[in-house]
């Protein structure tokens, strides 16, 4: 009863106190201010946040505006008093129905804006202000969709996207205006999503539609610049010409859409006009364009061949050259198509002559980047590593807005530097938030840095985003892989290996079926590449080595040394051999060819070749010379050395047990070992080099150890409740009987570099 009292008391103060009509005031006043702010912002073109930061502001205004109301009170003359004489002077009141209703509404905006402004805390909290900085794109951004093509000639289709990339390019020049990255405009290719969700997605405020029907030699490009806000046109145009003036055309869009923007045009009003070139030649280099973004097998070579015919057309003319590289060095490693070498040559002699052409070519220095990336995991030659990287960060100071060259130096030192990887990653997303080359580098880089769960669902969001690209679902198998989940990777490794594009995606498939005990499932996914004329003989490889058969593969190895241009594949291929074979002159003279730098008095070992250099420490020190060797595992150790907020990577723990077992240290070998088991090391075959832990010759002093041998148990036992998880999903391709622990190892070089 007498809380009803007090409850019935202070309804009473609110009435005499005017706190009750003094909170609806405020609250109509502030929402009116509200809405003429927004008005405002809107017109002005402000951020999102603006509108979110004054909504909080007169949020936090309310509780100010009733405090002042209880406290104070306005007297019959004017002046003010506190509120607590002035209500012990009238008797008790009632609250109307008008009362009522105002604390009702006065509760419920109360209730918003509080909702509002925990909302707007939280994302604060959550994204560090990301949300704020990203809601709103900057009013002169600018995305350009992949044009419609009309037109039924052969070629049409990638002319229509080769234009599309060209306007990208001429806008991208316009130094006030943000255009977003090709990936991303070309990931809405087909696809019949409304302009307000592509321009969230992308963060511009605006896109540039089109259409090309080509006809004989009349060509009709029509193109529009909408805002996503209202879908409104801001500008079109219909260009209907010959074939002469498609040059000219690319410049005009982009001219025309700077204009409607009112971007700066930099201090010389606009840009440069492009030197006029042949009709044809620029047709063709739009054709070829087109064809290299489809980074087909076909595509790639009907491309290649069309830059053959352009350098001779133009011969001054660098991007050419440089595209050329790019495509016949793409086709080299990641198609595996024609003789390695040779192709190398060709590539670095027309990277040579487009940077004499042009030395601040950034797309020059993006395929020597790549080159010398692939000579990198080609060759093992570690030189190159460091030109890969020198390249690429080329690159990126010519061209700091091209999200590629960002994109691949992101990459590349993703692997030995993923914090510094990160900033380069997330400037790429930011100019090409779709590029599922960048995402998955990213995603890399949170790996490395022991962000596993985060890593494994940046991998899914981008296998969702990009279904066909197999990168993601083997990178995804690598990350569950490294945490001892074989039987998950090896469903995404299925899914990658499937197309038979990729034989990489084949190899590492077969590498976790044979770990797993099941090597009829691991045959079956070689098969298909045994035909293949460059793949074929490392299938050949694998199967000598699956057979213990290290004379058939030495054989192997010197047949394809014997060849005019020898695939650098095979002194590595004699190097493994004559370590089984106990050939150790063979596999030194090889070595000194592929590892020079292992013979120096301080030797040179990058941490992405550690097992690499353990073997070839064992060669050296069979062939006598063990202090070379001892320095060699040393520098191995030196490079490996776990680094404080970085992952230690499953594959160096084991580089780290050879090196610790070769220097005679078991304890400290068998405590990495540990280490790396309860860290989910399940893949007793080594996918670098396909031999089996316990039959590599560095490990040959741990054999007779107990604990050695109970570990090697451990991950068998492991392997085999995963091998029957599989099987009784998939009972129809069982195998019969777990892959026998004396079988040896099987053999892989690296053999798959993508950056796209």
């Amino acid at each position: 009863m007498g809380a009803a009292l007090d409850f019935r008391h202070f309804l009473s103060e609110l009435k005499k106190r005017n706190v009750v009509r003094v909170a609806g005031v405020y609250t109509v006043t502030a929402w009116g201010v509200f809405q003429v702010a927004k008005t405002i912002f809107e017109t002005l073109d402000l951020p999102k946040g603006a509108s979110a930061l004054t909504l909080l502001l007169l949020a936090l205004g309310l509780p100010i505006a009733v405090l002042v109301s209880w406290a104070f009170e306005l007297g019959p003359d004017g002046s003010i008093r506190r509120a607590s004489k002035a209500a012990a002077e009238e008797p008790n009141r009632r609250l109307n129905w008008m009362d009522w209703g105002a604390l009702a509404a006065i509760a419920t905006v109360v209730v918003v804006f509080a909702a509002t402004a925990f909302g707007l805390a939280g994302s604060l909290g959550r994204d560090g202000g990301a949300g704020l900085r990203m809601g709103a794109p900057p009013s002169r951004s600018v995305a350009v969709l992949p044009f419609a093509n009309f037109s039924k000639a052969a070629d049409a289709e990638y002319f229509a996207d080769g234009l599309t990339e060209e306007v990208t390019n001429s806008l991208a020049q316009v130094p006030d205006l943000k255009v977003a990255g090709r990936t991303s405009a070309f990931y809405f290719k087909g696809k019949n999503e409304d302009v307000r969700e592509i321009g969230r997605k992308l963060n511009v405020a605006h896109v540039v539609e089109g259409s090309v029907r080509r006809s004989g030699d009349r060509l009709r490009v029509t193109c529009q610049l909408v805002s996503v806000k209202n879908g409104f046109h801001l500008w079109s145009e219909t260009y209907d010409r010959t074939m002469d003036d498609a040059f000219a055309i690319q410049t005009e869009i982009a001219d025309g859409v700077a204009e409607a923007l009112k971007a700066e045009l930099g201090a010389g009003g606009r840009p440069a006009r492009p030197v006029p070139r042949d009709p044809e030649a620029y047709r063709l280099e739009v054709v070829a364009k087109g064809q290299v973004r489809q980074k087909g097998k076909a595509q790639l070579q009907s491309a290649q061949a069309i830059y053959r015919k352009l350098i001779e057309m133009e011969p001054d003319n660098a991007e050419v050259r440089a595209d050329y590289a790019y495509a016949t060095a793409y086709l080299a490693q990641n198609h595996l198509e024609g003789d390695f070498l040779p192709a190398v040559r060709d590539a670095e002699r027309q990277i040579a002559k487009a940077l004499a052409l042009d030395p601040k070519s950034s797309s020059a220095y993006v395929a020597k980047g790549m080159l010398s990336a692939i000579r990198f995991i080609r060759e093992g030659q570690q030189s190159a590593e460091g030109q890969a990287e020198a390249a690429f960060k080329r690159a990126v100071e010519l061209a700091p807005r091209d999200s590629e060259a960002l994109s691949l130096y992101g990459d590349f030192i993703a692997g030995s530097r993923p914090q510094e990887a990160v900033t380069y990653l997330r400037r790429a997303l930011e100019i090409d938030p779709l590029d599922r080359v960048a995402n998955n580098a990213l995603a890399g880089s949170l790996f490395a840095t022991d962000k596993l769960q985060e890593a494994e669902l940046r991998y899914r969001m981008n296998v969702e985003l990009f279904p066909e690209y197999v990168d993601s679902k083997e990178q995804l198998g690598d990350v569950l892989a490294e945490q001892g989940r074989l039987d998950q990777a090896v469903v995404w490794y299925r899914m990658a290996a499937a197309p038979k594009t990729d034989p990489a995606a084949s190899i590492q498939l077969a590498n976790y079926y044979y770990n797993l005990g099941m090597p009829r499932e691991a045959v079956a996914a070689l098969d298909d590449w045994r035909e293949k004329p460059v793949i074929g003989p490392i299938i050949e490889a694998i199967k000598f080595l699956v057979a213990g058969d290290h004379q058939g593969l030495m054989r192997l190895a010197q047949a394809g040394l014997a060849q005019p241009e020898p695939d650098p594949v095979w002194r590595s291929g004699v190097v493994l051999a004559g370590a089984h074979l106990g050939q150790f002159d063979l596999a030194r003279e090889q070595l000194l060819v592929t590892s020079p730098e292992l013979f120096e008095p301080t030797p040179k070992v990058s941490p992405r070749l550690a097992s690499d250099a353990v073997g070839a420490a064992y060669v050296i020190q069979q062939t006598g010379d063990q202090g070379q060797a001892r320095r060699v595992l040393q520098a191995v150790l030196a490079a490996t050395e776990p680094k404080p907020g970085l992952r230690q990577m499953n594959a160096r723990r084991i580089a780290r047990v050879k090196a610790y077992a070769m220097l005679g240290d078991k304890d400290r070998a068998l405590a990495e070992l540990r280490a790396a088991i309860d860290a989910g090391y399940r893949v007793l075959y080594d996918i670098d080099a396909f031999t089996r832990l316990d039959l590599d010759p560095t490990t040959q002093s741990l054999r007779g150890e107990p604990r050695f041998r109970a570990m090697i148990r451990e991950v068998e036992a492991s392997n085999d409740t995963m091998r029957r998880a599989i099987l009784a999903r998939t009972p129809a391709v069982a195998s019969r009987a777990p892959l026998h622990s004396r079988m040896a190892g099987v053999w892989k070089p690296s053999i798959a570099y993508s950056p796209g």
